[in-house]
Parts: structure tokens; sequence; C-alpha cells
């Protein structure tokens, strides 16, 4: 099986080493999503461990978009 997660905007380390989650940037993506804020590691790990267990065992060429309801 082949799938993907499509995570939008998620302030992990490498984000905030290249100064993305700060500024203007920030405030553009959060006023897009419609979550209103940028991503958290936590709120994609729960998609990746479901792509990666026997409950999606049915699904296969699909990218999952977890980014707070933007597109």
């Amino acid at each position: 099986r082949v799938n993907a997660i499509n995570p939008g905007m998620v302030e992990t380390e490498g984000v905030r080493a290249a100064g993305f989650d700060q500024g203007d940037l920030r405030k553009s993506v959060e006023a897009q999503t419609p979550l209103g804020r940028i991503g958290q590691p936590k709120d994609i790990a729960p998609a990746a461990v479901f792509l990666a267990s026997s409950d999606s065992a049915w699904i296969t060429g699909e990218t999952l978009r977890v980014a707070g309801g933007l597109r």
C-alpha cells in the first residue's frame, strides 16, 4: 500500500529554525486555515499511526489532508 499525508504547515524545529512560524507568514497561514492555527506534530501523528495500522488495510493510493481545513 502507498498513501500520503498532506499536513499543511506544522510547527516543527525546521519551521522554527527557518522563521516560518513567526510574523506575517504565520498570521497569513492562520487566517487562511479554518481552524485558525498552524498544526502541531501531535495533530499529524494519529493519521500516520492510522495509515500504518491494519485499520487502513483497504486504503491505498490516497492523500490524507490533515491541515486544519486548509485547502
